[in-house]
């Protein structure tokens, strides 16, 4: 009996850690595979985790991974194929078929690491590690951001009440709680950002100093500034704090004093020379910085017409991967225009994302016979998934079929997110489709509604004169 075993986990940890999953499991068992077992690593936690036995008895080992795989080390000494999901979903055969020349995996400080994560780059296509550990703190925070976002929205709506100076909400009431809690998820997502970019990269000694010199970088008070160093100085410190972990952990210390580094010298010094760089030397001109890309987009977000424009771009980098690393830049924005206190650039987010699934899977439904069987079986999970704003419910339709796909999702969404934008909406959660406005997070629901139905109606009606012309001319598989 022949066994694959395998890791898949992306950032957001729903579409992409599951359909990764299926994938590599689909094409193990056509390459003869007699047992597959695959661990998720999802947002709602470990699913099939795999055991070191099953690890070291496994014929082939395939990671399907954007992020920091959990308890990497229950893989030293066997072959792995560190794949990505991307990699995974759009061609699993060809990843598997990677092991029998894959590297050996060593455990961080063996001799043969630096030989081995040379291998990983050049062999399978896993992205790149600043970017890996970028994503590994975005994944962590989303949670914060989202429970934040919410928890202020509602206090808001319900709670909130109109004056000269905005919306206020009575002080002692259940409300003004709820919001505080809220506040109090914004705070902590910065700390949790720069952590796991840490953690990514040095493990969890890198997480206490890292995450107290992130909330430092991110107080005024304590910085002499007049704004903290919001997502810029977060991800700086994650990245400073984790390669200074790194470092300090190749030191050749006795083996007796080795127990009291990760738990007393470490976060002491770390916190020190993090905090202390903050404090007195990168503080002050990051602070600036933020606070000069936030006017930034205030700016473009009060200007009619570089709004309709920025939403615009919005919309190409929010499809153009699909949950990918440009997508994942735009929802940054997103983000930091939230905790700026304008959430109009999440606002245009919002309306793009629910675009390119909600595209494919209508354009399928409404001209079945166009399509492939495979196409017609994706086209009902890829609507599901853009109402809850899951962009990846593109990509089985996009991997199979791109040159009639991307246009029309390109064009679609850019059009939904240009209208977000003259409609100015907004959303105070980091998420997007038709979910966000149900829940309350957008301020005006029927423009909302208005400018996603815009996008699909556009996309939709460019897939189908594509597809119909492709079928005529016998270039469309239909099998």
């Amino acid at each position: 009996m022949t066994t694959l075993v395998g890791v898949t986990k992306c950032p957001v940890g729903i579409a992409h850690t599951y359909m990764a999953a299926e994938k590599l499991e689909q094409a193990a068992k056509k390459l003869g595979y007699d047992k597959v077992k695959i661990e998720t690593e999802g947002a709602s936690g470990t699913e099939n985790k795999l055991t070191r036995e099953e690890i070291v008895n496994a014929d082939a080992i395939v990671f399907g991974a954007d992020v920091a795989v959990d308890d990497l080390e229950r893989f030293d000494g066997q072959k792995v194929v560190f794949g990505n999901t991307t990699s995974a979903i759009k061609n699993a055969t060809e990843l598997i078929n990677q092991y029998k020349d894959a590297p050996v995996y060593h455990k961080k400080g063996s001799s043969e690491e630096s030989e081995q994560t040379d291998n990983k780059k050049s062999s399978s296509g896993q992205q790149n590690p600043l970017v890996k550990q970028l994503l590994n703190g975005v994944s962590y925070m989303i949670p914060f951001v989202v429970v934040g976002g919410l928890f202020m929205a509602l206090s808001i709506a319900f709670g909130g009440h109109p004056t000269s100076t905005g919306m206020v909400i009575p002080k002692g009431t259940i409300w003004s709680a709820m919001n505080q809690v809220g506040n109090l998820g914004f705070t902590l997502m910065i700390p949790i950002l720069a952590g796991y970019i840490a953690d990514a990269i040095a493990g969890r000694a890198a997480l206490a100093p890292v995450m107290i010199s992130a909330y430092v970088s991110n107080s005024p008070d304590i910085l002499g500034t007049k704004a903290g160093t919001g997502f810029l100085g977060a991800i700086l410190i994650g990245f400073l704090g984790g390669y200074l972990v790194k470092w300090i952990n190749t030191w050749k210390i006795p083996k007796d004093l080795r127990p009291v580094m990760p738990i007393f010298v470490i976060p002491l010094l770390g916190t020190a020379i993090l905090s202390g760089a903050f404090i007195y030397l990168l503080g002050g001109p990051i602070s600036w910085l933020m606070t000069a890309l936030e006017s930034m987009l205030k700016a473009l977000s009060a200007n009619p017409s570089t709004n309709i424009i920025l939403g615009a771009i919005i919309g190409l980098m929010v499809s153009s991967d699909m949950g990918g690393p440009i997508n994942k830049v735009a929802f940054l924005f997103g983000v930091a225009s939230i905790t700026a206190g304008t959430p109009q650039i999440m606002g245009m987010v919002a309306c793009g994302v629910a675009v390119p699934p909600l595209t494919v899977g209508i354009s399928t439904l409404i001209n079945k016979n166009k399509f492939s069987k495979a196409e017609r079986a994706a086209a009902l999970p890829a609507v599901l998934m853009g109402l809850i704003g899951i962009t990846e419910g593109t990509i089985p339709s996009a991997s199979a079929n791109p040159a009639r796909v991307f246009p029309s999702i390109l064009i679609g969404t850019s059009v939904a997110c240009a209208f977000g934008a003259a409609f100015k909406i907004t959303d105070v959660v980091p998420h997007g489709g038709p979910i966000v406005g149900v829940l309350g997070a957008t301020n005006n629901l029927l423009m909302f509604f208005l400018a996603i139905i815009i996008g699909v109606a556009v996309g939709v009606a460019i897939l189908t004169f594509l597809q119909n012309r492709a079928v005529r001319n016998g270039k469309a598989n239909l099998d």
